[in-house]
């Protein structure tokens, strides 16, 4: 462990923690990717492969879907009325005679 510290000049705890798996005690952004690219190099693994895999264990779980947004009773009422006026203006609805 000592060796690839010195090799790479990463402290020895972020290396443990690489090697545990545990990348939430690495220093994150950019940091991490070239702690883990470097760690790679030094024992030959393919950097590639093991960047990949941090990201896909420290993505950011997607966001539940928020259900559709009602409508108040006042809105859909003005849409309805909207709607009938669009239509009796364009001769629609039959208007009593005068």
């Amino acid at each position: 462990m000592a060796a690839i510290a010195a090799a790479t000049k990463i402290s020895v705890r972020y290396l443990e923690a690489i090697e545990a798996g545990n990348f939430r005690a690495l220093p994150g952004g950019a940091y991490s990717i070239s702690y883990l690219r470097q760690y790679a190099r030094a024992i030959h693994y393919d950097a590639d492969d093991l960047v990949e895999h941090y990201q896909r264990l420290t993505a950011p779980a997607p966001a539940p879907a928020l259900p559709p947004a009602r409508r108040s009773r006042l809105s859909r009422a003005w849409s309805r009325l909207r709607s009938l006026r669009t239509i009796s203006w364009h001769g629609g609805i039959p208007h009593p005679p005068d």
